[in-house]
């Protein structure tokens, strides 16, 4: 039987800052190059504002974009009531809070308009709103380590969750004072016991949830091809070959599952098995991606198809930040673990050291403030099994690509066959 490992992250918090007034007027030269940077010296618009302005009539289109209240939000950018660096500072300086437009209001905002094929080539090809971008989102990450930021967080210590983002405060270490910035409440350790490990761990043919989440059953993919659409992400899809290079064939035609992390959940991962860790790496996506760093020997520098440029390579791996571990294990082969960042997450903080072998339960990292997610892949023809437990003692299985299951970190999740019955 599993020793019940329990979390006990004994890791203290970001240390709230002061945000100063040079960092408000750093802020407000941002915002000003963005306004430069959209136009050219004759008044004119930019190639970067050209992008800038297809993007918002794509968005705007509702051939392209259906959803009424998404063009609505957008209509006043598109037609030049408001200049973009409005949307940016209101985006800049805003406290989540868990009701109203909720915590990822102008992330989603901005995803939809990233997602057009204007705004695919803004966010992956102009180089120079890319490297603003990046400098937006470090000087966001900053502020949101201020003190600045905690106004919000009066409103989640009361917040009692939904059934479909359950959260109970209690569960959680609050520092002597409370927290002080945001991320320190974003960042927050579970109390020991929160957390138990799954009892059937000890067997080598079971999977335990790697974070906290709500976790998705992605179709299996087709020998023939390697697209699999993930769920809730503005209808983006994983091109698996592309995100695994030297790796994804090994996966395609197997199960995976896509656990989507709320702000209301954990947002530290363990390991998900117990395996040696082959191989790791981290894509910096389009938030900060390095095509000069490109080493053809590194099995996760860009695996570039011929006669095609970086640029065309980037478009197809995907575009969000990402770091990949590559477990081997003895009864399940090769497993692939991916943490994903969307628009804002400043990092994916990786603890694993290279070449390291894990137990199920061991830490492996976290993620920083913004939207998050775990993709889990596993080779074909093992006969995975997935379920979680439910309230009621039984076991939910996890078969739905459409609408996730709840679970939390080192629940027991997946098994090959027999049929599993976790608490017979």
């Amino acid at each position: 039987m599993s020793d019940n490992k329990i979390i006990d992250d004994g890791m203290p918090p970001p240390p709230a800052t002061t945000w100063t007034q040079q960092d408000k007027e750093q802020v407000a030269l941002l915002l000003a190059e963005l306004d430069v940077m959209l136009v050219r010296p004759d008044g004119r618009m930019s190639k970067t504002g050209t992008l800038m302005q297809e993007s918002l009539s794509e968005v705007c289109n509702p051939l392209l974009n259906p959803e009424q209240d998404r063009r609505t939000f957008w209509y006043p950018y598109r037609n030049g009531e408001k200049p973009m660096s409005d949307f940016f500072a209101t985006w800049f300086y805003y406290a989540p809070v868990p009701t109203g437009i909720g915590p990822g209001y102008y992330i989603e905002q901005w995803d939809y308009l990233a997602n057009t094929k204007a705004g695919l080539i803004l966010n992956n090809e102009d180089q120079c709103f890319k490297n603003w971008f990046v400098d937006f989102l470090n000087l966001r990450g900053a502020w949101l380590n201020s003190t600045d930021s905690k106004g919000s967080i009066d409103k989640w210590m009361a917040y009692q969750g939904t059934t479909e983002h359950p959260f109970d405060i209690s569960e959680y270490i609050v520092p002597e004072g409370g927290f002080q910035s945001f991320n320190q409440f974003f960042l927050r350790e579970l109390k020991p016991g929160k957390r138990l490990m799954c009892p059937c761990a000890d067997d080598s043919d079971v999977v335990v949830a790697p974070c906290d989440g709500g976790v998705f059953y992605l179709t299996r993919g087709q020998l023939e091809g390697n697209k699999y659409p993930l769920p809730g992400k503005s209808h983006d899809v994983l091109q698996l070959e592309q995100s695994l290079p030297g790796y994804g064939g090994s996966f395609i035609g197997g199960p995976l599952l896509d656990i989507l992390l709320w702000f209301t959940d954990y947002h530290h991962f363990r390991a998900p098995v117990s395996g040696t860790v082959i191989h790791q790496g981290m894509y910096e996506g389009s938030y900060n991606y390095d095509f000069d760093n490109y080493d053809p020997n590194d099995p996760y520098a860009p695996a570039l198809p011929s006669g095609s440029d970086r640029v065309g390579w980037y478009r197809s791996l995907g575009k969000h930040k990402r770091y990949v571990w590559i477990f081997r294990t003895k009864e399940l082969g090769l497993v692939a673990m991916m943490a994903i960042g969307f628009w804002g997450v400043g990092s994916i903080i990786n603890e694993v050291p290279e070449g390291a072998t894990l137990k199920k339960g061991d830490r492996m990292g976290h993620f920083g403030y913004g939207g998050s997610s775990i993709v889990l892949a596993f080779e074909p023809n093992l006969d995975l099994q997935f379920g979680v437990q439910n309230a009621k003692g039984g076991t939910t299985l996890v078969n739905d690509p459409d609408s996730p299951t709840l679970m939390q970190i080192q629940q027991c999740l997946g098994r090959r066959t027999p049929p599993m019955k976790w608490f017979d």
